[in-house]
């Protein structure tokens, strides 16, 4: 019998993730980009102008994390940072036009390549979701 046939399901399931990781970090530097900078750039699409704090806790980023992510993308033009007028110890971080543009065609790259890979059928996707939801829901459960 395949040894793939006999491994462990969770075994299974860390080795898809981190192969499916290791190839979207490839696809997103052909784009000049990280895996974390194209993350970071499409919560500042989604959220607009926020705190590098907020901004972090969206990500699940380190602050220690994302400030260097922020500078290499603030020195590419991509996104920019200012002191809030409000608290002045408060750092906020919005994408620029360029950062836009960089961002759409990374994301349009990274798609493309995933979307190569194989696909199971729309049935078997739905219980592929559903327990990977499921799955996600209990470990954010037992880390609280």
């Amino acid at each position: 019998m395949d040894q793939a046939a006999t491994e462990p399901l969770v075994r299974l399931l860390v080795r898809a993730g981190a192969a499916l990781q290791r190839y979207t970090r490839s696809a997103a530097a052909a784009h000049g980009l990280s895996a974390t900078a194209l993350e970071v750039l499409g919560a500042l699409v989604e959220l607009g102008e926020v705190s590098q704090r907020d901004l972090a806790g969206h990500l699940r980023l380190a602050p220690a994390t994302l400030t260097p992510v922020l500078d290499g993308l603030e020195r590419a033009g991509s996104v920019t940072r200012v002191r809030d007028g409000v608290d002045r110890r408060v750092v906020r971080a919005a994408i620029t036009p360029r950062g836009r543009e960089r961002w759409s065609t990374a994301v349009t790259g990274v798609a493309a390549a995933v979307a190569a890979l194989p696909a199971p059928a729309p049935a078997q996707a739905e219980l592929i979701r559903a327990h990977l939801l499921d799955l996600l829901d209990a470990l954010d459960r037992l880390s609280m």
